[in-house]
């Protein structure tokens, strides 16, 4: 008895559910639109991801995703803006993570910082996160506008929603810190620069020196801005 064996998927394959291949006809909805395209940044995302910027085409794209290249082209005017897109949906996960309401009243800054520390560190770890930074590292001199935009977006609001936190702290006492922002650049960086770099060199990270580390980083931090006599 001869068995016909699956070919195997790539990450690509599995995004695309098989009604996807057929037209549905008529003009969808704006719901509907705006969930395509969700779906169209999802599939591009895992082409990049799988395939890298220059091997992946807006035709391929166009395929996996089933939608007409007029159509991609209509919301995404080239290769780069559709990356671009791609970029600006994983910045919109940092985001989502970095922000931090104004601590309460009875919140110690200690617990408040190892928390943000724990869940951006997870955020960088997504595999998505380190394949779409990896990419835009690598094609920062051909589209400096986009690297910029990763950093500004990125980071720097990131570095603004700790600050606000670091100054709520000041006014409550449990620190002294003159410039919050530059204090707020110097905790993201102990907490997240270097598992980040070791994330995209594709060097192993022992999950459980990650809580560790973040702890670390907290207390170095605090002995910093300790409030002195």
């Amino acid at each position: 008895m001869t068995l016909a064996l699956d070919e195997p998927q790539s990450a690509v394959d599995t995004l695309i559910p098989k009604k996807a291949r057929r037209g549905s006809g008529g003009r969808p909805s704006q719901e509907e639109a705006l969930r395509r395209d969700a779906r169209l940044i999802e599939i591009a995302a895992a082409m990049f991801m799988e395939r890298g910027f220059d091997a992946t085409t807006v035709d391929a794209v166009a395929e996996a995703a089933s939608v007409g290249k007029a159509t991609l082209y209509a919301r995404h005017r080239d290769k780069a803006a559709l990356f671009a897109a791609v970029v600006q949906r994983q910045i919109d996960r940092w985001l989502s993570v970095s922000a931090m309401e104004v601590p309460g009243p009875d919140e110690r800054i200690e617990d408040v910082l190892a928390e943000m520390g724990r869940r951006m560190v997870a955020a960088i770890l997504v595999p998505e996160a380190i394949a779409i930074n990896r990419i835009v590292t690598a094609q920062a001199i051909r589209f400096p506008e986009l690297a910029h935009r990763a950093h500004r977006e990125a980071w720097q609001r990131s570095n603004a929603s700790i600050a606000t936190v670091l100054d709520h702290f000041v006014a409550d006492g449990q620190i002294a810190v003159e410039d919050s922002e530059m204090a707020a650049d110097l905790f993201l960086s102990l907490v997240v620069g270097r598992l980040s770099r070791l994330a995209m060199l594709g060097i192993a990270i022992d999950p459980g020196q990650v809580d560790r580390r973040v702890e670390a980083a907290v207390a170095v931090f605090l002995h910093g801005v300790a409030r002195r006599p």
